[in-house]
């Protein structure tokens, strides 16, 4: 799943630096908008609702907290980066997500966003559900309830979190298309596993995740650096 990000600093050069540490941290965020000015960046916002907001605060006109009164950034991250740590305190009053101070430390724009991109998964997961078609109507599963997919062929098994299984007659790939919202991934042709419900990757030839439950399951050669990734990516690792 990819985020958006939007950068707003009147100084060009502090936009450059934060868009080159955002793009090493590796994390899946694209930036969708660049600003020098709270007054641009309002007319930005009335029509897009990003991910994440990095904001400066002191700036020519109006400055970084004279963005909130007119804006709603209830869905939007706001982090403030600036060289002053005496608004801190007022920085968090308006709600904001993160405060880093230039110049910015890449690990700590990584440890910050790893654990924002986290919470939005877990969110996501705890509020959303996985719907399908059956003959006598639908069923709704609550994404939190799943533990992994299992295929068995055109059947699918949906392993839940309190021991129990539901079979259901869909393909393993068509329920992965449902499930995409960054919190679940296929570690084989034959398991779809909830990311949040892994507690331990075994790193070796015949590498496995083992589940909350301390069921193991097999990790595919050709999958096991991608999941690595985004496995670390996601537990801020």
């Amino acid at each position: 799943m990819k985020y958006t990000a939007i950068l707003v600093d009147d100084e060009a050069h502090a936009i450059r630096t934060l868009s080159a540490q955002i793009g090493w941290t590796k994390l899946p965020i694209e930036i969708t908008f660049t600003g020098n000015s709270v007054e641009e960046t309002e007319d930005f916002l009335r029509l897009n609702k990003p991910d994440f907001l990095f904001l400066d605060i002191k700036m020519p006109g109006q400055g970084g907290f004279e963005l909130f009164p007119n804006i709603d950034l209830s869905v939007t991250d706001v982090i403030f980066t600036t060289a002053h740590d005496e608004f801190a305190l007022q920085a968090f009053q308006h709600q904001a997500s993160g405060y880093l101070m230039k110049p910015v430390s890449t690990i700590e724009l990584k440890n910050l966003l790893g654990k924002l991109i986290n919470k939005r998964g877990v969110l996501a997961a705890e509020s959303q559900d996985l719907l399908i078609q059956e003959k006598t109507g639908i069923l709704k599963i609550p994404l939190s309830q799943i533990l992994y997919i299992s295929s068995e062929g055109s059947i699918c098994l949906i392993h839940k979190t309190d021991g129990t299984r539901r079979s259901v007659n869909s393909l393993l790939k068509d329920l992965e298309v449902k499930l995409n919202n960054g919190n679940f991934y296929r570690i084989h042709h034959q398991y779809l596993v909830n990311l949040t419900k892994v507690k331990e990757i075994i790193k070796a030839r015949n590498s496995e995740a083992i589940l909350e439950t301390d069921e193991k399951l097999p990790i595919s050669r050709a999958k096991k650096a991608t999941f690595y990734e985004v496995y670390e990516s996601l537990n801020n690792i």
